[in-house]
């Protein structure tokens, strides 16, 4: 059998199908196609750590070119597929170009790619690396300590070549079995008259259309010359990218490996390299920080504080932690009474002052079906005036960058979650880009009671704790002036009172109320709803009002809410706040403030979004509209 490209015709009954897995790294928190392969690849790698006791996980990238004359030796049967029309490729290289850029992602102290690679379906309880990597789609068979769960993670390394496809050689811990194999995700697209799935493997053609990997010694030799693999035999998974994207260089890589995985990286677990040409730079705990300053004064001025945080954190893990009193069991929500009486002013003191905190928030986590079981994640921070102020969320070493937390600005903040029952429920909840904690994911939606509040509790610890180290710790003195200010009692004596005479009524008119004075109807009826509010129009007959000005805030115990907002709250124009209306028409939006018109008697303006946890002020003004520039 010779190794060569295959693709499957579509059968009668077959679905025809177009693969859409590389939207999934669409987002806005994945600032490019590096960041995506960066984040995927690593989170991969670590997963499959051979956990050798004091040996981090090694990963390379390697940015390369290869003459088209040679990579033309892996392509001799099948290019047609990836030339036809309508396979969803829009720019197609040529091989009759000189050069051919490629992509190397290889690690080492990793178990490689194990288990039967005759496996064709899903097995309960089989634990097959090679079988998820190569022949499922959104299926993972990672376990609660691992940081995928999708399953798709594969799809960034198709989605970063200009050709849609990889290669991947795997020397694999559990039998020492060295094997290549290839995979292209096109769309489904037609070769002269037949018509043609999307999925296409590279390697030895098997019975029935199924593929199995080379090994071929003499084979696998001259790809990893070809591609300049670093791999012998040492266990791990090497994937060639050709064709790289060009968003792809070395720059962008090295942002993303430091941004993502700065903690791993800390902690001595990981250490990552990235080569291009003659070139290369590693990036481990103890050169990271120099490589951060040879990316410019923007991004060492970002990540260096940082960095710092996390070493002290480190350092301080345990022995400097203060412990919170545990949140609710059933709902947590953070409460006042959460920090204890007997810290609160030592926490106070040192935030104030600007010295770092070290917080370790206790937390039961319950998940149908299974026991309660106890957990807790850390918060590190320090109060040192960042104009950012962005808390930094962490789960099982990768960044989770877009968590919708409020800003507190002028705190940096490091937020830990690596115990197994708050990671595994917060994993749970996470989009495939693992860039977000999401409520609604099929994972997770009804796997954990009230899990909605693990999310709000975690995304909000660090401003709601600082809210509570900004609150005074002083009581107002009533007894402070009394010598100044002082009023005698009068004395009492011991004589009996002297029944006061009754007062003569007034005979005069008496004056009846004027039924012609009507109370004013209201206008409009404010209400509240889950997470914000509603107004809608008031009682029968009162008169419509044209503009609706609305002020809001979270309530305070002392003071005016309107004067104590704070932009690290919320921001009406901004997400997670939402204003739908019916009937009216949503004006300017600024910070707490915003105006509606309103253009129908039956109306409704609904505003949520809000902290579920906190109670909500609501100024609601009617007036008339003097110009249109109200709203």
């Amino acid at each position: 059998m010779s190794v060569r490209w295959i693709f499957r015709q579509l059968r009668r009954g077959d679905k025809d199908r177009q693969p859409t897995q590389g939207e999934f790294f669409a987002t806005d928190a994945i600032r490019s196609v590096a960041e995506a392969l960066v984040r995927e690849s690593i989170q991969n790698s670590l997963d499959a750590s051979l956990r050798v006791s004091g040996e981090a996980v090694r990963v390379r990238f390697h940015l390369g070119t290869i003459p088209t004359k040679t990579i033309q030796n892996y392509f001799k049967e099948g290019w047609s597929h990836f030339t036809a029309a309508g396979n969803g490729l829009d720019d197609v290289p040529s091989l009759e170009d000189f050069w051919c850029s490629f992509l190397t992602v290889e690690d080492f102290a990793t178990t490689g790619l194990i288990g039967d690679v005759n496996q064709w379906r899903h097995e309960q309880g089989v634990k097959n690396p090679f079988y998820y990597f190569f022949r499922t789609e959104g299926r993972s068979g990672k376990g609660e300590e691992d940081r995928g769960r999708w399953g798709i993670g594969k799809y960034v390394f198709p989605r970063s070549s200009q050709i849609n496809a990889f290669f991947a050689l795997t020397v694999r811990s559990d039998d020492n079995r060295r094997l290549l194999m290839g995979q292209a995700v096109l769309k489904s697209h037609i070769v002269g008259s037949n018509y043609f799935t999307p999925d296409g493997d590279y390697g030895l053609d098997g019975k029935d259309g199924f593929v199995l990997p080379a090994e071929d010694p003499k084979l696998l030799d001259r790809f990893s010359q070809d591609f300049a693999l670093q791999r012998k035999n040492q266990t791990g998974l090497s994937v060639v990218v050709p064709w790289v994207d060009p968003q792809i260089d070395d720059e962008a890589i090295l942002r993303a490996v430091i941004e993502d995985y700065f903690y791993p990286i800390l902690s001595g677990l990981l250490v990552v390299s990235v080569s291009h040409g003659g070139s290369e730079v590693e990036i481990s705990k103890t050169s990271l920080s120099g490589v951060c300053r040879k990316l410019g004064e923007e991004f060492e001025k970002r990540m260096l504080p940082l960095l710092e945080l996390t070493n002290w954190s480190r350092e301080n893990m345990a022995a400097a932690a203060i412990r919170l009193n545990p949140a609710d069991n059933q709902r947590p929500k953070w409460e006042p009474q959460l920090v204890p009486n007997d810290k609160i002013t030592e926490l106070r003191g040192k935030f104030r002052s600007g010295q770092r905190l070290s917080i370790e928030i206790p937390l039961t986590v319950r998940e149908r079906g299974q026991p309660a079981r106890d957990s807790f994640f850390r918060v590190f921070l320090v109060k040192d005036g960042t104009e950012e102020g962005a808390p930094v969320f962490i789960r099982d070493g990768i960044t989770i960058s877009d968590v919708r937390g409020r800003w507190v600005p002028g705190v940096r903040s490091l937020v830990i979650v690596d115990h197994p029952p708050l990671a595994k429920l917060l994993g749970d909840s996470e989009n495939p880009a693992h860039t977000q904690w999401q409520r609604d994911r099929e994972h997770f939606r009804h796997k954990y009671p009230y899990g909605k509040s693990y999310i709000d509790f975690v995304s909000h610890s660090v401003s709601m704790f600082v809210r509570y180290l900004n609150e005074s710790d002083e009581q107002p003195a009533k007894d402070l002036l009394r010598e100044i200010f002082f009023v005698p009692k009068k004395p009492e004596s011991a004589e009996p009172k002297e029944k006061s005479k009754p007062r003569k009524r007034n005979k005069g008119d008496v004056i009846e109320p004027n039924p012609s004075i009507e109370r004013v109807k209201r206008r409009f009826t404010l209400a509240k709803v889950a997470g914000g509010f509603t107004i809608t129009h008031g009682e029968k007959g009162a008169e419509l009002p044209t503009v609706l000005e609305i002020a809001v805030a979270y309530d305070r115990r002392r003071g005016s809410p309107l004067k104590k907002y704070a932009a690290a709250d919320f921001k009406l124009n901004e997400a997670p706040i939402t204003v739908e209306t019916e009937g009216a028409k949503s004006g300017e939006r600024h910070l707490n403030r915003m105006v509606v018109k309103v253009t129908q008697p039956e109306f409704k303006v609904t505003v949520t979004g809000f902290d579920e946890n906190r109670d909500l002020f609501v100024d609601v003004k009617a007036k008339e509209a003097e110009d249109d520039s109200q709203a």
